[in-house]
């Protein structure tokens, strides 16, 4: 009886496609590091730390954040660099790594003299609208922080104030690369004019008669009683569900990738502080992990699907039974019988 070793190759074939997913991440992720690293040494800043982001992002560790703190400084974003170092000592001081926290701290503390502050405040006649929101550069302010002198990176900045019925606000603002304090107050929200008016009601079509096709030929069906047809159809209904696991499991990969897209256009470096950001990134990573799952699957019923076809015998009866294994992040088929 071979179906144990059947089997192992299925579960084997799912995992190698589960660590090779991780492998290529952490692979990419030290390549980018060491780019960006030459590219510091440059004097490339602005390109050493969207490298150091991306690297980040692919396999953090609290090295490449305080790499990216230090790239930070260096390319003037004062703001990022500050908040960075304080993230990479909080993570070392977790682990156990109090040289490292207590360098990161240091660091962050003699940031604090030289930040630039931006407030903006909010009435309470646009704080009582219906879906009202602040946004700046593109990323949602919280409400928390309405009225709070933040500390933000030196450049201009686009504020922008929407709510339900009412027309929206932007304002475009420049705040110095450091030490600068701007103050921002957003205007009452004007209504929006009259209601446009409603859409015309679509035309009326009348739906075409079509002729009923004509039924296909019935093709001849082959003897189940002894020639193997049950096992090898069978193997073509696995291998059918094995083709469609590998489409899902590209799907959702494409769409992992289009998550973290989205996320990276929410959040300013590696540290995000836009809940829909964060929101998007955490899609991203379940859009991953289910794409490791149907794409395991799809290979291994595959897999299956082509030993169970190939091995029906042509006249003696033989038995065969399949069996679903899925976790968060594996997932395969187990395979069995007797051939």
């Amino acid at each position: 009886m071979r179906t144990p070793a059947r089997s192992g190759l299925v579960a084997v074939l799912l995992c190698i496609t589960s660590v090779g997913y991780a492998q290529d991440a952490k692979v990419a992720a030290e390549a980018l590091f060491d780019d960006a690293r030459k590219l510091m040494t440059a004097g490339q800043y602005a390109s050493a730390c969207a490298k150091f982001e991306q690297s980040q992002r692919l396999d953090p560790g609290i090295g490449t954040l305080l790499y990216l703190a230090d790239c930070y400084e260096k390319a003037g974003r004062v703001a990022s660099a500050w908040a960075t170092f304080r993230e990479g000592a909080s993570q070392a001081k977790a682990a156990g790594q109090t040289e490292r926290a207590s360098a990161g701290e240091s660091r962050a503390r003699a940031l604090e003299g030289r930040l630039s502050r931006l407030e903006l405040g909010v009435s309470p006649a646009n704080a009582a609208l219906t879906g009202f929101a602040v946004r700046r550069g593109g990323n949602l302010v919280p409400r928390e922080l309405w009225g709070i002198s933040v500390p933000v990176d030196g450049g201009e900045w686009t504020i922008e104030a929407s709510a339900s019925g009412s027309r929206a606000w932007s304002k475009k603002v420049t705040v110095r690369a450091e030490g600068d304090v701007v103050t921002l107050a957003i205007p009452e929200l004007e209504p929006e004019s009259a209601a446009s008016p409603p859409d015309p009601p679509p035309a009326t079509v009348t739906p075409a008669v079509l002729a009923s096709p004509s039924p296909a030929p019935r093709a001849p069906t082959e003897d189940a009683g002894g020639s193997g047809g049950t096992q090898r159809a069978i193997g073509l209904v696995i291998g059918g569900v094995g083709v469609i696991g590998v489409g899902f499991g590209s799907y959702f990969g494409l769409r992992a990738f289009s998550k973290n897209s989205d996320a990276e256009s929410h959040c300013r470096g590696a540290v995000c502080s836009d809940p829909r950001g964060e929101a998007l990134t955490n899609d991203a990573k379940d859009a991953a992990a289910l794409s490791n799952v149907l794409f395991g699957v799809g290979l291994a019923a595959l897999a299956g699907g082509a030993v169970v076809y190939l091995t029906a015998p042509s006249r003696d009866t033989r038995a065969v039974y399949l069996a679903p294994r899925a976790a968060r992040n594996a997932g395969g088929v187990w395979l069995g019988g007797h051939f």
